[in-house]
């Protein structure tokens, strides 16, 4: 991925993907950061997430949302 963001063409198709999902057309703007991160202790689990990321914990074949998405559009 990071290869092909560096490529015109690349750069192009990324933003083409952009426009296509977001409705936004920014081709200089394909940076962004995101992290989950979990602490397990004997009792709890500890989650934080920033970014655009998510922290899914599966248990008997069923996927919990321990954390929630940051959206830049988020108040």
């Amino acid at each position: 991925m990071d290869e092909l963001m560096l490529t015109e063409d690349g750069k192009v198709e990324l933003a083409s993907i952009q426009e296509e999902t977001t409705g936004m057309s920014n081709e200089d703007s394909f940076a962004g950061c995101t992290s989950t991160v979990v602490l397990i202790t004997r009792n709890e689990v500890y989650c934080a997430n920033a970014g655009d990321s998510r922290t899914v914990l599966a248990s008997r074949g069923t996927a919990k949302d321990l954390s929630v998405d940051h959206k830049p559009d988020d108040p």
